[in-house]
């Protein structure tokens, strides 16, 4: 949502470049994306090859573009007269971000949230090179005993899967919780 503000919202030179470097992510196949880790994060000082953290640095930024995408269609149905009033009330850019234009965004925010989690638990393009043999990814796993004919271990885990991405939306729920003060009420 912040890249999306400053695309939005600013304006500096290069600012072009700044979006297509973002957005370079979604055009990039998964395949290619995991060998470039790979043969980024294997040299020291930057070891990550093996690691959980690879697999979230993945994650993170394959989908940022949709969550960007999201954030730029959202924010450009707002005014901005409504951000420069309340900074000429005396908020300051951050309260004007939080108290202001995240409430405003949340749907968009909570869709590409979920769109960008669902497609990590489910993906598998990059993550087949980036996982080791001491990390087990859940979508490979079903895959593996789907294919060696496992079909209720299969099933087995594709119910943790899906109870799984429910925990993870009732969670992501309660922490962008919707803002009471700014629900119509009808009289």
């Amino acid at each position: 949502m912040i890249a999306a503000l400053l695309i939005v919202r600013r304006k500096f030179h290069g600012k072009r470049l700044l979006e297509m470097l973002l957005m370079t992510p979604f055009a990039l196949p998964g395949t290619l994306v995991g060998i470039s880790y790979i043969l980024a994060f294997n040299h020291a000082p930057i070891i990550l090859v093996g690691t959980a953290a690879i697999i979230i640095i993945n994650y993170v930024i394959r989908e940022l573009p949709v969550g960007i995408e999201g954030g730029i269609a959202s924010l450009r149905q707002i005014d901005p007269s409504i951000e420069e009033a309340a900074t000429d009330l005396g908020a300051d850019q951050a309260t004007v971000f939080r108290t202001v234009v995240l409430p405003l965004v949340r749907p968009a925010f909570l869709s590409s949230l979920s769109y960008t989690f669902v497609r990590s638990m489910t993906a598998v393009s990059a993550v087949i090179f980036l996982i080791s043999a001491k990390w087990y990814h859940l979508t490979v796993l079903i895959y593996n005993f789907s294919e060696n004919l496992r079909f209720g271990l299969a099933s087995v885990l594709s119910t943790v899967l899906i109870i799984i991405v429910f925990g993870a939306f009732g969670l992501m729920r309660l922490l962008v919780r919707e803002n009471t003060n700014l629900m119509k009420s009808v009289n």
